[in-house]
């Protein structure tokens, strides 16, 4: 699904405009149609719908909405505004249509009684909104909030601004939004995706192929995200990769266990946890699949050798503190090794701008929002507010495959695209789910699943568990490891 800008939107739009022939007032009756099309399935003839028609091209999808509605004999009423208003001929055109059916409709100024309805579509404002909300469409828009009635918004909620992830003070707040052509920024990016309840893509006739020319990224959902991949029959252990994962700490010894449980859970066909010597291996008897290889901070050429020799793949930084001795040994192993690698957690704070590019192996990096910030030395406020580009720029100028952690998850691929999961829930808002994620990229890649791939199948593997889970459990009560008890039930829907 594609997730394109404004800017481009505008034009995409123009483009389709002059070169097919498909004319804005083609757009406008496709778009509300597309509305009355998912109303019809919500509504019964003695449901009361409210329209809020606003003063530009957006309340033109309203006025075509209001003509469909009555003439399907709804019970519907539409405000707009009769004096200030802008409209665009296609605009114009339908709110005359209106008024040559005397199909009846009000000003905006007399709206009262709004709690008598049981449907209120907002088409105030689109994509082009870029102020707050201010005056009497902030008094209905409030009124509207404080009501009981299903919302539903056209194209974007009210309020929010396109591109941006901010709310504003004043937002309509939606139970579906049904937006047009293609997804907007602000309908997967929290906190705006709030805002959008759930947000149903609607075709207005603009073919694919002329989206996909102007810049976008992509949102993954269970129709687009990569297929699993068979497991031959004549296959062995060896076939499924080999995991080292190097972590751990007397204090946390349960971030880099959880790391090798979501590895071992999720495919990985071998795996040693390589933890320091003053972790006594018992911690991990539990789990006699798991192999265990004890060092201690003052040998980490030992380790390079083993992983360099005996693993396809390895993750380092899972509860490892941040002591100097610490962060010695991760930069030697990183600027040592030629395989693949996860950084996570306490190796991401270990490591700066400078030394990334002394690392000479492919490099996949999960940070969360604040670690992430401090890596980049930008304030956490700006990596919310342009959470997407940060992380484009960063892939890009780094070539690492960047999985940004946080209400929603933002995999960046270096010289590719940006896409956006918005899998899982707050079962996951606890210590040691960024653990299962490490663990869990760390056995794809081992796997022979491409960078790409991994980086968009265990955030997609992982939420989705919790998803799962929460349908038996409440997401106060489940722990990290039960999640991952969930893998299954993903793995075969897929």
């Amino acid at each position: 699904m594609y997730i394109l800008n404004s800017k481009d939107i505008y034009k995409m739009e123009e483009a389709v405009k002059r070169d097919y022939n498909i004319s804005e007032i083609v757009l406008m009756e496709n778009a509300g149609t597309a509305l009355f099309d998912f109303i019809k399935n919500k509504a019964d003839k003695k449901s009361k719908i409210l329209i809020l028609a606003g003063p530009g091209n957006n309340g033109g999808d309203g006025f075509v909405l209001m003509r469909h509605l009555a003439a399907n004999g709804y019970n519907a009423d539409l405000y707009y505004p009769e004096q200030n208003n802008k409209y665009g001929d296609a605009a114009q055109v339908n709110l005359n249509i209106l008024n040559n059916l005397n199909i009846n409709i009000h000003d905006l100024s007399t709206l009262n009684n709004m709690e008598q309805y049981d449907i209120i579509v907002d088409a105030l404002f689109g994509i082009g909104l870029t102020r707050d909300i201010c005056g009497i469409y902030k008094e209905v828009i409030d009124k509207a909030n404080n009501t009981n009635a299903l919302k539903i918004s056209a194209d974007i909620a009210s309020g929010l601004i396109s591109d941006s992830s901010e709310v504003p003070e004043c937002v309509f707040k939606a139970d579906y939004t049904i937006t047009f052509s293609t997804l907007k920024y602000c309908h997967v990016l929290y906190p705006a995706k709030t805002y959008s309840g759930k947000v149903i893509t609607a075709n207005i006739t603009i073919p694919d192929n002329i989206l996909s020319q102007y810049e976008h990224n992509i949102f993954i959902d269970k129709y687009n995200k990569p297929v699993l991949k068979s497991r031959p029959q004549d296959s062995h252990k060896g076939s499924y990769g080999k995991v080292a994962i190097i972590g751990g700490s007397t204090e946390m010894a349960g971030a880099v266990k959880i790391a090798a449980i979501s590895t071992l859970h999720s495919g990985c066909g071998l795996i040693t946890l390589c933890h320091p010597a003053e972790l006594n291996r018992n911690f991990i008897s539990d789990i006699p699949e798991i192999m265990t290889k004890s060092f201690t901070y003052n040998e980490p050429a030992l380790i390079c050798d083993y992983i360099n020799n005996s693993a396809n793949v390895y993750t380092i930084g899972n509860g490892m503190g941040r002591q100097k001795n610490v962060k010695e040994f991760i930069l030697y192993i990183l600027q040592n090794t030629l395989k693949p690698v996860i950084i996570d957690a306490d190796a991401i704070n270990a490591i700066s701008l400078n030394e990334l590019n002394n690392i000479q192996s492919e490099v996949i990096m999960t940070p969360h929002l604040a670690e992430f910030a401090r890596l980049i030395n930008k304030d956490i406020s700006e990596i919310k507010k342009n959470k997407v580009s940060l992380a484009k720029e960063f892939a890009d100028k780094y070539n690492i495959y960047l999985i940004l952690k946080s209400a929603e998850t933002i995999a960046a691929v270096p010289n590719d695209k940006v896409y956006i999961l918005n899998t899982g829930n707050t079962a996951l808002a606890k210590g040691g789910s960024g653990d299962a994620l490490c663990g869990l990229t760390a056995s794809l890649a081992a796997q022979g699943y491409s960078a790409k791939d991994t980086c968009i199948l265990a955030p997609y593997i992982l939420g989705k568990s919790a998803e799962k889970a929460v349908k038996k459990h409440n997401p106060a009560y489940l722990s990290i490891t039960q999640i991952i008890n969930y893998y299954n039930e993903v793995f075969n829907e897929f």
